[in-house]
Parts: structure tokens; sequence; C-alpha cells
């Protein structure tokens, strides 16, 4: 790696400037990230092999062994991804929400959301599932959190926050290899607005109040502006 200098505010500052070999190396790993992704989201990752990703990369399949030790390895580099962009998102749907089923409605909004926008990413996000139930993981989608004060406070009755997460995990994604199929931006909100509801009343609120709250903040995760507050970190 090569260097450039520039002078700034009198300081020198060096900053280290890519060489090809680099950018090659950039390349070569987004390569082998967007090869897995796609088969992780059409197969599953049980039934992908390296010799697939290495050859869906369009490179040899001992380049792969030169970023990752394995499948697995590469398979959470890539969930590690894409569950920030999604807790990214989830924070910014429940924004303003200070109810714990609201804000749980919307973690479930944003994921559902996913298999409209962002098919390949949400079909990967609908497959791992034994990875979705870390503890890591469920801390950073809010989904833990949002539990906890939950049945803390009791607007949670039923279960309790490990039968929760299971119960909100397996019907999410369900429901995101369901929207896939649908694959209609109003048939996915109408699902996501039917399955909030459901897992509402499962976890203990009443009917017509678990009917009631996904309305406004599943229009507002479905609306035209959420992209752009998603975007900006609004």
């Amino acid at each position: 790696m090569t260097s450039a200098t520039r002078i700034t505010g009198g300081a020198i500052v060096t900053k280290a400037k890519p060489t090809r070999s680099d950018r090659r190396m950039v390349r070569n790993r987004k390569a082998l990230l967007n090869a897995a992704e796609k088969l992780i989201a059409e197969k599953g990752l049980e039934h992908v092999t390296i010799d697939e990703i290495a050859e869906t990369a369009d490179l040899a399949k001992g380049t792969f062994y030169n970023y990752f030790d394995d499948k697995n390895e590469i398979a959470k580099e890539l969930a590690v991804t894409i569950r920030r962009e999604i807790r990214d998102q989830v924070g910014v749907a429940e924004e303003g929400i200070d109810d714990s089923a609201g804000q749980l409605v919307a973690g479930i909004a944003v994921c559902l959301r996913a298999a409209a926008v962002s098919p390949t990413r949400a079909g990967v996000l609908g497959r791992m599932y034994s990875l979705w139930l870390s503890p890591d993981t469920n801390k950073e989608f809010l989904l833990l959190k949002d539990l906890e004060v939950g049945y803390r406070t009791k607007r949670f009755s039923v279960g309790d926050v490990p039968v929760g997460i299971v119960m909100v995990v397996g019907t999410v994604q369900a429901g995101i290899m369901r929207a896939l199929e649908l694959g209609e931006w109003n048939a996915i909100r109408k699902l996501t607005l039917a399955l909030s509801e459901l897992i509402l009343r499962a976890l203990g609120l009443k009917s017509n109040e678990a009917q009631a709250i996904p309305g406004k903040i599943v229009a507002r995760v479905f609306g035209r502006n959420f992209a752009g507050l998603a975007r900006r970190g609004l």
C-alpha cells in the first residue's frame, strides 16, 4: 500500500493510498459475499458449498480461502452486516413510540418490508433461523429489549422472554418467506398487519388493541418517507 501526503490545517497528514492489489482484494471479498448472499437466499446455508460460492463469484476455489476459513465464517460476516442494517432501521422505526407493543410491531414491519425492498437479503434473513435466535442478534434487533420491557411492565402476559423470542422469530421468519412469495408491496403490507396482530394477541394483548396498534406503525414503515429517514438515521 502506497501513501499520499497532504497538508491539513498546517499539519502534514499521510494517508494510505490503496494499491491495485488492495483494490483487487476488496473486489474479490465483495464478490464472494455477494455470491454467498445470493446462494444462501436461494437455497439456505446448509445446501450451499464453497465451490458454488467461488464459481458464482467467478473466482478460483483457492481464492475463497484467502478471505474466509469456511462457509460458516462468510455466512456470519454476511449475517452481521444484514442484522446491523436491520437494527438501524428498527431504531428509526421505533422513534417516538413509547409502548413496547408498538416498538415490537415496528421491528416486525421493518423485517417484512425487507422482502419488498431487498429480496435477496430478506431471503438470507428468513433462512438463517438458528443465528437469529442468538442473544447477540436479538440485542441488535432490539427484540430482546422490547420483550423484556413488555413482560416487566405487564404489557405482555403470556409466556416469558425466551418463549416470546422463539415465537416472534419463528413467525417473522415464516412471514418473510411468505412475503418473498407474494412479492407485491401491498400484499406484503397486509401480511405484516395480520402477523403483527397475531403476535400481539399471542403475547396477551386484547383483540381490539392488538388490531389497532399496528395500523399507523406499519403505514409509517411502508410509507414513502421511511427509506429516506432510515438512510439519514432520523
